[in-house]
Order: C-alpha cells, then sequence, then structure tokens
C-alpha cells in the first residue's frame, strides 16, 4: 500500500472514531453549538461585534483591555511612532463609532469603525474598514483618509480588514498612495484570521465568564467561516499524524497538490451539469465565468428582455467558497435607479422565510446558499459528483426568479 494511501486510511479512522466520541458524548460536548448560529454575522454585524469589543466603555466591563491588546497584536508598529504615544497612553478617552458618516470630505461614505481619541489638543482616528465578503468600491479607502485628514487628526491610521486579500482592490486606492500610507504607517491589513491570537489572549486577560465565553465562539465562528475549520479537535489530530514522520508529510503535501485539481474538475463537472438540466426558456444560463476559482466568480441566470438584472450564483471566497444566491445588477447606479430594488428584497423576505434575505450596493436581494462552507467541508463537492449540485442550484435560481417575476419586479420604467 502506498504511503499516500496509508496517510488517507489513518485520517479517515481517526475521524471516524472522533466522530463515534461525539456521537456518543453529544450531549455533554454539544459540538455543533455555536452562539453566532443565531447572531447576525453580516458586514455590519460582525462590525458592531468587534466595535463592541473594542470600546472602553462597552458593556463588556473590561475597560481599555481589549483595545490595548487589539492596538499591541494587530497593530504592533503603532508603537514605534512617538507622534502616537499620546494616543497609547490614554486608551481610557477613545470613543468608538459604528457606521460613522464622512462629512468632512463630503463623500457621503460610512467607515464600518471609526476610534476617536483626544487629548488636550491632540486628536487621533482609526479607520477599520471591515471587507469580511463585499468587493472593493472605487476609491473607497481613498475617500477614508481624505475625510481622516480633512478631520485635522494628529496622526490618523487605516485598517483594512479582509480574510482573502493582502491589499486593497487598486480601485479602493492606488498602488503609490498605498505605498506612502505604508511608508508613514498610516496603514494596517488585517486578516479575519490575525485576530484569533488577539481574542484569545482577550479570553485570558477577561475577568467575566460570560464575556470570555462569547470571545470563544466568537473564536469558533472565525474558524469555521474564514478559515475553513468546522472541528479544532478533529483539524488538531490530522495535523499530528500527517505531522508524524517525513513519509506522512511528503504524503500529505502530494494529497495537497490534487485538491485544487479535483476542486477545479468537480466544479467542470458542474458546468456541464447545469448546462445539460437548464431547460427554461425565460433564461438561459451562463457558465463562461467561473472555474478558475477567483473570488466572485459567478454563475449567470440571464433574464430574457431585462438588462438590468440577473438571477446569479456567486462564490464570495477564493478557491469556490462561501456562495451566495440571489438578483445581481450591473453596477450600483443601476441599483439605485431602480424603482423596485427595495420591493424585490422585500418579497424574497416575505415568501423565503427561512432564508435571511440580504442586500449590497450591486444586489437588491440575497442570501446564502446552503450548503455554505465549501472550503472546509465535503458535503458540496459530494453533491456535485454526484450530480444532484446542479439540481439543488437550478431549483433554487427558479424559485427567486418567479417569485420576482410574479411580483412584477421586472417590469420596464
Amino acid at each position: 500500500m502506498s504511503t499516500v494511501q496509508s496517510l488517507i486510511n489513518e485520517v479517515s479512522q481517526k475521524i471516524s472514531s472522533l466522530e463515534t466520541a461525539q456521537a456518543l458524548y453529544s450531549r455533554q460536548l454539544s459540538p455543533d453549538f455555536n452562539t453566532f448560529d443565531y447572531i447576525n454575522t453580516d458586514e455590519l454585524g460582525l462590525s458592531r461585534i468587534l466595535a463592541a469589543l473594542l470600546d472602553p466603555k462597552g458593556s463588556h466591563a473590561q475597560q481599555q483591555t481589549f483595545l490595548k491588546l487589539f492596538v499591541g497584536h494587530c497593530l504592533p508598529n503603532m508603537y514605534k511612532d512617538p507622534e502616537r504615544q499620546v494616543f497609547l497612553n490614554n486608551l481610557d478617552k477613545v470613543e468608538v463609532f459604528l457606521e460613522e458618516v464622512t462629512g468632512k470630505s463630503n463623500t457621503q461614505r460610512r467607515m464600518d469603525i471609526y476610534l476617536k481619541c483626544q487629548v488636550d489638543n491632540h486628536s487621533y482616528g482609526i479607520c477599520i474598514e471591515n471587507k469580511p465578503y463585499a468587493a472593493d468600491q472605487n476609491n473607497q479607502l481613498k475617500d477614508y483618509a481624505i475625510e481622516l485628514e480633512n478631520r485635522r487628526h494628529t496622526a490618523w491610521h487605516l485598517v483594512y480588514l479582509n480574510e482573502y486579500n493582502d491589499t486593497p482592490d487598486k480601485k479602493s486606492v492606488d498602488p503609490i498612495t498605498l505605498e506612502e500610507w505604508i511608508n508613514n504607517n498610516q496603514y494596517s491589513s488585517l486578516r479575519y484570521s490575525d485576530l484569533i491570537d488577539w481574542l484569545k489572549v482577550c479570553q485570558v486577560e477577561c475577568q467575566n465568564n460570560s464575556v470570555s465565553e462569547f470571545i470563544a465562539q466568537l473564536v469558533k465562528f472565525i474558524q469555521k467561516q474564514f478559515m475553513g475549520i468546522e472541528d479544532m479537535n478533529e483539524d488538531n489530530e490530522v495535523l499530528d499524524i500527517i505531522k508524524k514522520d517525513a513519509a506522512t508529510i511528503d504524503a500529505s503535501i502530494k494529497v495537497s497538490n490534487t485538491v485544487d485539481r479535483m476542486k477545479k474538475e468537480l466544479i467542470a463537472k458542474l458546468k456541464i451539469d447545469l448546462l445539460a438540466k437548464c431547460k427554461k426558456t425565460d433564461y438561459e444560463v451562463d457558465v463562461s465565468y467561473i472555474g478558475n476559482g477567483k473570488r466572485y466568480e459567478q454563475i449567470y441566470f440571464l433574464i430574457h428582455g431585462y438588462d438590468n438584472g440577473y438571477i446569479c450564483f456567486e462564490f464570495q471566497g477564493a478557491n469556490f467558497d462561501r456562495p451566495c444566491l440571489g438578483i445581481a445588477f450591473i453596477s450600483a447606479e443601476a441599483v439605485r435607479a431602480c424603482p423596485y430594488a427595495e420591493k424585490m428584497k422585500t418579497v424574497l423576505n416575505d415568501v423565503l422565510t427561512d432564508r435571511k434575505i440580504l442586500s449590497s450596493p450591486s444586489w437588491p436581494a440575497y442570501y446564502y446558499f446552503c450548503p455554505q462552507d465549501w472550503k472546509g467541508s465535503s458535503e458540496a463537492w459530494l453533491m456535485i459528483n454526484q450530480g444532484t449540485m446542479a439540481d439543488k442550484i437550478l431549483e433554487e435560481m427558479d424559485k427567486v426568479f418567479n417569485i420576482l417575476k410574479a411580483n412584477d419586479c421586472f417590469i420596464k420604467y
């Protein structure tokens, strides 16, 4: 038997043993329970959670502890800048704002999280741009920097929080300007996975059990949502197996190198299945914009006679992860010009009661497709291999289309 096959067998046996143990002790362990399954975790919801933890006057009652740890673990370069020492010595005076309007620059954007500290004649500002799912907008970070400049802070800092990209899109800020910010210590890039160490230290320092457990649940959510880790016990057991010796490490690398290829081959199968099974005459499927594993790859369902938008299945994460489904428009301007945009969200919300209907600048209405985790779980890939994923996507596409059509949302204006 090859080393690769032995590795796969050993991992499978270990996972099976863990699943058996979890089944036997499920009432004591509650392995699938997470508070964040019942909390709003869209962009605004996550911003609200992070802002609450960073607020020295927050209900967590840990004063500036969490904020101080955040600066130390996530923004360590701030300690090197003498201009910021007054700020760092007065974290208890920091005020935290959510969705702060950029009124000083007249751009009328909203800073996801804005931290302000006023000490005598010195003021300091930090803008955290939270991008867990949505794409960057034109000049977005550049406008935030102009706003911070116009507020005449002694020193300011921009934080770009995004799990999948180290740098923002060039349309948000050009590379030359971004380089200037970095050189001036005015910019930091953070991944959600980078928050794990900060949150774990917060747990250690926290003196309240309820708050500590909330932070533990947030860590589990980030690990699952952004890192594809469903079960840390399972993950650790697998890691121990593949690190056992040189042969298992070599075998695990060989397996890893074929996973991306397997996913792309299964996506190619999904495209063929969709084209073969889509028999509708009201719309046609376009699968030409999916297959490479880049963020925001889409399957289009083009509606005959309707040019403003289309029913869309989109992967919001790279490498075919976190799909959503709904009605997308060609631009945010097209959404604003459509008199039925708000109605689209309302009617889907009324009919699809088992879904949480969301909206964004270019999406009048959408929801997260289930299964959601295509990175850390095999469920979606097994469905594609069995040929049932195309049926599920087509069924849900058809349902969204028919609901919107029945409620006159595709009328020309």
